[in-house]
């Protein structure tokens, strides 16, 4: 749970930064997203989509072992 609070307090200080912004200064920040989004999408799509099979086996091994009831005495 802890961590849980540390994303929300790092989200609620750049929607504050993001606010403080002028408002062309927001509108050029998201057209170089989108300009580095055109020029590296298929990049991490294509690295994504070799690596999908080894991070979705760990991804069942993580809840697999979730599931587990705990050892008697614990």
């Amino acid at each position: 749970m802890p961590a849980s609070w540390k994303l929300l307090t790092a989200a609620l200080k750049a929607k504050r930064a993001w606010d403080r912004l002028p408002p062309e200064h927001r509108r050029q920040i998201l057209e170089q997203a989108g300009k580095q989004a055109k020029q590296h999408g298929p990049t991490v799509a294509k690295a994504m989509r070799d690596q999908a099979p080894a991070v979705a086996k760990r991804l069942q091994e993580a809840m697999r072992n979730a599931r587990k009831p705990p050892p008697p005495g614990a």
